[in-house]
């Protein structure tokens, strides 16, 4: 909590300071597009349209600054909540990702989100109605990255692409190829940075918050429709004459915005940069999706949105909602977390990264107090994540590509994703004419991953060597 004294010099030093900074910073007021021009690198700007009616503007960096050499599949970045394609670019053409993996003779592509400040749009829906603002992350998975790496693909001609997501676009990849498992095989391989699925560790003081999540919920629907901090006029205000270059701003907003919210690191966290950085974020999202993250700290699932008994009956025949089915998920993936991450909390991700058959590997920064902004911003990211991160996807451009999958985790699948047992109602009892009627469709329909469900340890490993084989054949030639 922040004690009255702080909060006198809080107010003080934004008084004495909202006339007096007068820097201008370009990347923090330019948009993401502009930024990218700005520094020589060749920009476009595409709209992609989901099919619940989303509007979606994908930021794409074609080739790198002096060279136009292309490799084979292209790179979708996706940032996290609240965030936005800037998160992927505010580091600069030395550090950044993006313009990394495009001198690097990458075609890259950075997503956007529904309800953030480039995709505030939908067909027929207006951004002040609660309507607009009615979805989480499972909608992100499964509408957003669906239309948007087919969107790539069908732009750049080829069968599969490159994934890298930070924080909560993690936990949208593992939604989409959870529930639309046919997007596993247009994936090459897939980054986590920072994931997010499980979150019931984390210690971040957003966790503080989630007894009052409902009331947020409420208050949030009656002030903005169901926005969640939409970037505007005000909160770019604070953000300019709070955050600037004056040394006490910099110490407040270091102990108020970064540290307590993702993990203290006053050696990588570069300061230099939190101008750029709040001129960009927050960028908005769902309240809804923050309610979904906090019922995951609550019920220490990674699971569907809870509607409450009545709505869940008549959404999933079902009084709780199911968790997503992890063991759907076979793309190749690689972890890469850290230990003062206080948002992915290192044994959520470690518990996560249980759950997935084709693991890459699990890559613990090699810095005690690297935190979950690190990840984007850090003074030394290049050398302690983007190498690694590019090494393993060089390793995949080759044609004759197969994964050496990690097998030093134990894979723990989950065999409750999908039970529903409940004696209220006879639609979702094992003995009840629903549960009848289903079993008789899944038998009808391909459930190719239905048998690593399975718990004959060896009879897995026999499995998931078959899956490797056939996906090299199918897919990697």
């Amino acid at each position: 909590m922040i004690s009255f004294s702080d909060f006198i010099i809080f107010l003080n030093v934004f008084i004495a300071t909202i006339f007096a900074s007068n820097a201008y910073i370009p990347d923090a007021s330019l948009s993401v597009p502009k930024i990218i021009k700005r520094h020589g690198y060749p920009s476009e700007t595409h709209i992609v349209d989901t099919k619940d009616g989303y509007l979606l503007e994908v930021h794409r960096i074609p080739h790198g600054k002096n060279s136009k050499q292309y490799r084979k599949f292209p790179v979708f970045l996706q940032h996290g909540v609240v965030a936005s394609s800037a998160d992927w670019i505010i580091n600069g053409p030395s550090k950044a990702l993006a313009y990394q993996l495009a001198d690097n003779g990458f075609d890259v592509w950075l997503g956007n989100s529904r309800g953030n400040t480039y995709s505030r749009s939908h067909k027929s829906l207006s951004p002040d109605s609660e309507e607009f603002w009615n979805f989480s992350f499972h909608e992100m998975g499964i509408y957003d990255l669906p239309a948007t790496i087919d969107y790539i693909l069908e732009r750049t001609n080829q069968s599969q692409l490159y994934y890298i997501g930070h924080s909560m676009g993690s936990c949208m990849f593992f939604v989409m190829c959870s529930m639309r498992p046919e997007y596993n095989y247009k994936i090459r391989a897939q980054i986590s940075l920072a994931p997010v699925a499980y979150v019931h560790h984390m210690t971040s003081f957003l966790n503080t918050l989630v007894p009052y999540a409902n009331e947020i919920q409420k208050a949030s629907n009656w002030v903005s429709k169901g926005a969640f901090l939409p970037q505007n006029a005000a909160s770019k205000l604070v953000n300019k004459y709070l955050c600037g270059d004056n040394a006490v701003n910099s110490m407040l907003c270091k102990k108020y915005i970064v540290y307590k919210m993702f993990g203290e690191d006053t050696v990588q966290f570069d300061m230099t940069l939190l101008p750029i950085i709040l001129g960009h974020n927050p960028a908005g999202t769902s309240v809804k999706t923050l309610i979904h993250f906090a019922q995951e700290i609550t019920t220490k699932n990674f699971q569907q949105f809870d509607f409450g008994i009545e709505k869940n009956l008549d959404v999933y025949n079902c009084s709780h909602p199911p968790k997503y089915n992890l063991s759907n998920i076979i793309v190749p993936i690689a972890f890469y977390y850290a230990k003062n991450d206080i948002l992915a909390d290192p044994t959520d991700v470690v518990e996560l990264y249980s759950h997935l058959p084709n693991r890459l590997g699990l890559h613990l920064i090699k810095f005690d107090k690297f935190n979950h902004v690190d990840f984007l911003y850090s003074k030394n990211v290049t050398d302690m994540v983007y190498q690694s991160v590019m090494n393993t996807i060089f390793k995949a451009e080759f044609v004759g590509w197969i994964p050496e999958f990690d097998n030093a985790t134990a894979f723990n699948a989950l065999s409750d994703y999908n039970k529903c047992n409940d004696d209220r109602n006879a639609r979702t009892t094992n003995n009840g004419f629903w549960h009848k009627i289903t079993s008789i469709i899944k038998k009808k329909e391909v459930y190719p991953l239905t048998s690593i469900m399975k718990e004959d340890k060896e009879k897995n490993v026999r499995l998931r060597n078959t899956y490797v084989m056939a996906w090299n054949q199918t897919y990697f030639e």
